[in-house]
C-alpha cells in the first residue's frame, strides 16, 4: 500500500487505464454519441476525445499524438490476437487481473481521499524543502527554461508570434485563451536536453539567446512550436530555487501527501483494531 503512494501518480493513471481494459475491445467501445474517429481496428474505434483525455495522463506526458494513435493501434492489434489465442481466459492472466483489481481499487480510493482532504504546501515550505535537498536537484544533463506554445494551425501561430513580440508573452497568451487551434501551452517550463525532441526543435533552442523568441517551428505534422529561451542550465549545477520552484513544489506535495496517507492508515489500525500479522519463513 505505502509502495502505491510513493508512485501515487503513476499508479493513478495506471490504474484509470487499467480500467479501460475490461471495455469492450480494450475499451475503444463504439460511442453512444456521433464522434470523431481517429483509428479503427475492425469493431474497436479510437476517438478525438479518448486522444485528449488519454494525453493529459501522466503516463502518457510528453508522448506526440502521432505517437500515441501508433501506440494505440499496435495494442489494439495484439489484444484483438490474444483474445482470439484465448489468453483472456488462462488463469495466469484472471489472477493478475485480481490482483490488478486491489491496486486499482486502493488507488482510486487514496486519490478520493485526498480529493476530500486538500493539501497544500506554502512558499515558506518550498524554500526549506529546497535548503534541505539542494543536491537532489543537482541537473543530470543541460537544461534549458522555456516559454513554449504549440498550434495546430501554422497562419494562427504566426499570428501570435506576432502578438507575442509586441505585447510579450502573458498579454499574448491572455488574447489567445480562446483559440482552439492551441494545442498546449507551458510557461516557464524546465526541460532537459535529452528531452527536447524533435532534433530540429532542439537546434533552435540551443540556438536561442535568453529572452529570444523562436521562428514558427513544425516539430510533427500539423504541430507548430513557438520557443522563448529563458535561461540555461548547465550540467552538475544546482539551479535557483527559481529555476525548480514547481519541481521542489511537487516533490514536497507527493511527500505530505505520502505522510498523510501513512497517518490515516495507522489511525485505520488504531480504530479498528485491525488484525496484521507478518509471517516469517
Amino acid at each position: 500500500m505505502i509502495n502505491s503512494v510513493t508512485h501515487l501518480n503513476k499508479q493513478i493513471s495506471f490504474a484509470l487505464v487499467l480500467s479501460l481494459l475490461f471495455l469492450e475491445n480494450s475499451g475503444c467501445s463504439k460511442p453512444e454519441k456521433q464522434e470523431k474517429f481517429v483509428a479503427k481496428v475492425n469493431d474497436a474505434v479510437l476517438t478525438e476525445d479518448q486522444i485528449s483525455s488519454a494525453l493529459n495522463d501522466e503516463d502518457n506526458k510528453g508522448k506526440y499524438r502521432s505517437e500515441f494513435i501508433n501506440d494505440w493501434i499496435e495494442n489494439e492489434i495484439l489484444f484483438q490476437e490474444a483474445e482470439k489465442a484465448g489468453v483472456l481466459k488462462e488463469n495466469k492472466f484472471n489472477s493478475l487481473v485480481e490482483k490488478s483489481k486491489r491496486h486499482l481499487a486502493a488507488s482510486l480510493f487514496i486519490e478520493k481521499l485526498l480529493g476530500e482532504n486538500k493539501i497544500e504546501v506554502t512558499d515558506d515550505e518550498i524554500s526549506k524543502y529546497y535548503d534541505a535537498h539542494k543536491n537532489e536537484f543537482k541537473l543530470p544533463d543541460d537544461a534549458y527554461k522555456i516559454n513554449i506554445v504549440n498550434f495546430s494551425d501554422f497562419d494562427k501561430a504566426v499570428k501570435f508570434r506576432k502578438a507575442w513580440m509586441e505585447t510579450g508573452w502573458d498579454k499574448a497568451l491572455n488574447a489567445y485563451r480562446t483559440e482552439k487551434s492551441i494545442i498546449s501551452s507551458e510557461p516557464s517550463k524546465l526541460i532537459y536536453k535529452f528531452q527536447v525532441q524533435p532534433l530540429a526543435l532542439l537546434r533552435i533552442i540551443t540556438n536561442l539567446q535568453p529572452s529570444e523568441v523562436s521562428i514558427v517551428v513544425e516539430t510533427e505534422p500539423l504541430k507548430f512550436a513557438i520557443v522563448q529561451l529563458i535561461e540555461k542550465l548547465d550540467k552538475d549545477t544546482v539551479p535557483a530555487l527559481e529555476s525548480v520552484k514547481d519541481d521542489v513544489a511537487e516533490r514536497l506535495m507527493m511527500a505530505k501527501r505520502r505522510e498523510f496517507v501513512r497517518s490515516y492508515i495507522d489511525k485505520l489500525i488504531s480504530d479498528h483494531n485491525l488484525e496484521i500479522v507478518r509471517y516469517s519463513e
